[in-house]
């Protein structure tokens, strides 16, 4: 069983400013990537960081995120 280490909001904050970010080259590139328009892209950028103001996501977070697009657990459907 994996051990998980409990972090406070401010630890997480001060985590989040020290991290490096991803950038994309540009949203061009993103679209074609993940085959989403720009608004949609836009649009789940600005939820990401209505959830997640510090660009670091706690795991229950992410979770609740990731069980929202991939309701069957991420299992592929036949």
């Amino acid at each position: 069983m994996r051990g998980f280490v409990s972090i406070s909001d401010s630890e997480l904050e001060e985590l989040g400013e020290q991290l490096p970010r991803y950038r994309p080259d540009s949203i061009a590139a993103l679209r074609r990537a993940t085959r989403f328009t720009e608004p949609e892209l836009k649009r789940l950028y600005r939820g990401f960081k209505a959830e997640c103001p510090t660009g670091v996501v706690k795991e229950e977070t992410f979770k609740l995120i990731y069980s929202q697009f991939f309701p069957q657990g991420g299992k592929l459907l036949r």
